[in-house]
């Protein structure tokens, strides 16, 4: 998941965890919004009336006080009864009582009254250019009913109000946040098996065809983890099948290779047996080219053939670290330089070593099988006269190889296509089977090791580098 940002992982990917996040977010987020406007309209409801009744109060108080005096309608309240009747720290508070005609008796005459009245009506409206909530409350007189208007300004019921909702909100808000994070841990706690076995598969080497284990994986992945070992099982007897009948191929050719060019060894020696008792020189002479290009394709087929038991037997041993055990690489290279001395003296080559003291842990045959084939190589792509160097030593505590020649050298183009198998460099000797760096790539990738082509000395030449990484 290298590269994915948490938003994409928690929101906008199409992974499990984003699908989840968003099939359970958008719902919560959408009951908690109905959750607060039904909880804010039951809780304000109570509130609400809590401020009616106080207005019925106080126009029941008002309507205490009208009474008939000399046949008209008087409200019997000193001033400063009215003036402790509008003390409000917020909100203005009007009144106005009106007779059985309609006509005001005291109070605000601009205090708008419902367009219909009963014993007691609350109301809205506006009055001097503020919104008001009021009640008209009708009481009856000696003379007729009289109605009572009580109104005030709605600051302070706006104020709670706005109190309430910010207090839902920041309720909600918290909530959701703390939901989120709930969701956030669980739904990472639940794919950590799964992520476990991502990694499981994706540090494997391309050869490691084990079955997956499903411990600790949850219910659902245990059809994908057995579809994939069902996957790797077949995988697994696909390259089996190939690598035996490349073993066998190669062991079935390897006998009559053996037996002919046994043959045609005879055949140049009869040759040459006619050539001592005066036999026609041109028909020897013709005879014997014939016999070694024969002789030549032969040793082509058996090497070819060789080089495929080694590729086979290196697939094939990808995981059997088990009988790994440490080798001087000095040593190994005084060997490999020994056993190929004669070819190089054969076209007139210096081969030499340059080795320092170096161990790793591995399987001998395949450090020994990978270092003749760069030696193999560098002699056949160096002309005569020419210098080959075999190194080992350490670099910042790794181990390498290298094989260093002054041959024609391969151009950095073609350098990385050097190790696919059955390639050969252009301009190079076609001798070769083209197996021997794919070879080398094939073991060096059993230790994790890097292989490098550089040119050699001065740019000229071939350098091959294996750099083993450090073991701990």
């Amino acid at each position: 998941m290298t590269g994915v940002s948490w938003r994409s992982r928690w929101w906008g990917g199409d992974g499990i965890q984003a699908r989840l996040s968003r099939w359970l977010v958008a719902p919560l987020i959408l009951v908690l919004l109905v959750s607060s406007a039904i909880e804010t309209r039951l809780t304000y409801g109570p509130l609400e009336r809590s401020f009616d009744d106080a207005l019925a109060d106080t126009a029941s108080a008002l309507a205490a006080h009208v009474r008939a005096d000399e046949g008209r309608l008087i409200l019997d309240l000193s001033e400063q009864s009215v003036g402790l009747l509008r003390i409000d720290t917020r909100d203005r508070v009007f009144f106005r009582v009106l007779g059985p005609d309609g006509a005001t008796i005291a109070g605000d005459g601009e205090l708008p009254r419902p367009a219909r009245t009963g014993q007691q009506t609350f109301y809205d409206g506006v009055v001097h250019g503020a919104r008001m909530r009021g009640i008209a409350y009708e009481t009856d007189t000696r003379l007729g009913r009289a109605v009572v208007l009580v109104a005030e300004t709605t600051l302070k019921r706006d104020e709670v109000l706005r109190d309430m909702v910010i207090s839902r909100v920041v309720q909600d808000v918290s909530i959701l946040l703390l939901v989120m994070g709930v969701l956030w841990l669980g739904i990472a706690n639940a794919l950590r098996p799964m992520r476990r076995l991502a990694q499981q598969v994706s540090v494997r080497s391309p050869e490691d065809l084990q079955p997956l284990s499903a411990e600790g994986a949850p219910a659902e992945a245990w059809p994908l983890i057995d579809a994939l070992n069902r996957l790797f099982r077949v995988i697994g007897e696909t390259q089996d099948a190939q690598r035996r009948f490349i073993e066998n191929a190669a062991h079935q050719l390897r006998t009559p290779l053996a037996g002919l060019r046994g043959q045609l060894d005879l055949v140049v020696a009869q040759a040459e047996g006619l050539r001592a008792r005066g036999a026609a020189p041109a028909e020897v002479e013709a005879l014997e080219h014939r016999m070694r290009r024969v002789l030549h394709a032969v040793e082509r087929v058996t090497r070819l053939a060789n080089q495929m038991l080694v590729l086979a037997r290196s697939e094939r041993t990808a995981h059997e670290t088990a009988s790994r055990q440490m080798v001087s690489l000095a040593a190994l290279v005084d060997d490999a330089v020994a056993e190929h001395l004669d070819a190089a003296l054969a076209r007139g080559q210096d081969l030499g070593a340059e080795a320092e003291p170096a161990r790793i842990r591995a399987v001998e045959w395949e450090l020994r099988e990978l270092l003749s084939n760069l030696i193999d190589n560098a002699i056949r792509y160096t002309p005569p006269g020419g210098v080959v160097t075999v190194r080992t030593g350490t670099i910042d505590d790794d181990v390498y190889l290298e094989v260093e020649d002054d041959g024609p050298g391969i151009a950095p183009p073609e350098r990385r296509r050097a190790f696919e198998r059955f390639y050969r460099v252009r301009d190079g000797d076609t001798s070769g089977s083209g197996l021997g760096l794919a070879i080398v790539q094939e073991i060096a990738a059993l230790y994790r090791a890097r292989v490098e082509i550089l040119s050699g000395a001065g740019g000229r030449g071939c350098r091959v580098r294996v750099e083993f990484p450090r073991q701990g």
